[in-house]
């Protein structure tokens, strides 16, 4: 497993994990304009599968925020998430970053989980948030 820096001749594999794993997906745009952040894309890329995570963020004064957190279905529930939250942990140490805010879906369970026992806790709601008319629960990691 490796953790690298996502490359612009990665965006069609980034588009087809983030069509698999988002009802709204990010468009070929947006993730190449992410590409070209100060604050890379990084993936998880398995030898054998290729590309099977992706974690976009940005900082922001004192704030870093999570955009996605991608994992292939086929891959869930194999640490792949865990590893670049753990990267993004790291680099945030090193900042002074005083929290890490995300949205996530209010059904999307799974990722709600991940996040609580990373020390994220809800603290808002945005209210028919996504297209589909789905709430948003933001959560916040304080550093």
């Amino acid at each position: 497993m490796t953790i690298r820096t996502a490359q612009l001749t990665d965006i069609p594999v980034l588009v087809k994990l983030e069509q698999l794993c988002n009802p709204a997906p990010w468009s070929t745009a947006q993730l190449t304009n992410s590409i070209s952040a100060p604050q890379p894309i990084w993936v998880v890329d398995l030898p054998e599968h290729g590309i099977v995570t992706m974690l976009v963020w940005q900082k922001i004064p004192n704030e870093a925020e999570i955009h996605l957190l991608d994992t292939h279905p086929a891959h869930r529930r194999q640490g792949y998430a865990q590893q670049l939250l753990n990267h993004l942990f790291q680099i945030v140490q090193a900042e002074t970053i005083d929290r890490i805010l995300l949205e996530v879906r209010s059904s999307n369970m799974g990722a709600i989980k991940l996040y609580k026992r990373n020390g994220f806790e809800n603290c808002g709601l945005r209210k028919s948030y996504y297209q589909n008319g789905e709430d948003a629960i933001i959560m916040e990691k304080r550093c």
